[in-house]
């Protein structure tokens, strides 16, 4: 039972942090839409994984459950780590936005 707590609250945690950061990159009047929008948004590529992994496995590509999901893995991960790498840090930055 304290495995299956340690490995919550390590989800818990990860996201609380990525849901903090992601609201940061947005304005004061934004900010909520951006904390609320931004984990359903990555929780609506869950199909689209679910599909890739699905296209791997088959005959033709794979045939094999292990090297599907790896490299379903890998795919998803350098996304991620590109995805890092092009996020602008916004210490610094002016984010008072005006409405129009």
């Amino acid at each position: 039972m304290a495995a299956v707590l340690f490995y919550w609250g390590r989800y818990e945690a990860c996201l609380i942090i990525f849901t903090g950061k992601n609201a940061e990159k947005f304005g004061a009047n934004l900010r909520t839409t951006g904390a609320i929008s931004i984990p359903n948004l990555v929780r609506s590529f869950l199909p689209l994984i679910i599909i890739l992994f699905k296209f791997l496995r088959r005959d033709v590509v794979f045939n094999n459950y292990i090297t599907a999901a790896g490299v379903t893995g890998a795919i998803v991960l350098l996304m991620g780590f590109i995805s890092v790498l092009n996020t602008k840090e916004t210490f610094g930055m002016d984010m008072d936005f005006t409405e129009e």
